[in-house]
């Protein structure tokens, strides 16, 4: 499991969502300057804004290939074994 990382929460006013910031991470894992916390949260008052961020962010945030990537990784390390 990578440390990406996608997490609504219901708000006495509306919803937050928290997700991983890529470019944030992307400079922890460069080890330049000081380390800073790459989850980031963004409020909205309703569903509606929710959903149209998550569909315009999620991608970049949670990208899909780190997971094939280690799994075809491991799936190759059993072939050659």
């Amino acid at each position: 499991m990578g440390d990406c990382v996608c997490r609504i929460e219901k708000l006495q006013n509306g919803y937050e969502v928290e997700i991983t910031d890529p470019a944030i991470a992307a400079k922890n894992k460069s080890s330049k300057g000081s380390w800073q916390d790459p989850m980031v949260g963004y409020a909205f008052k309703d569903v509606a804004g929710v959903i149209k961020f998550l569909q315009d962010n999620l991608d970049k945030a949670v990208p899909s290939d780190e997971y094939e990537s280690t799994f075809d990784k491991a799936a190759g390390e059993e072939d050659d074994e």
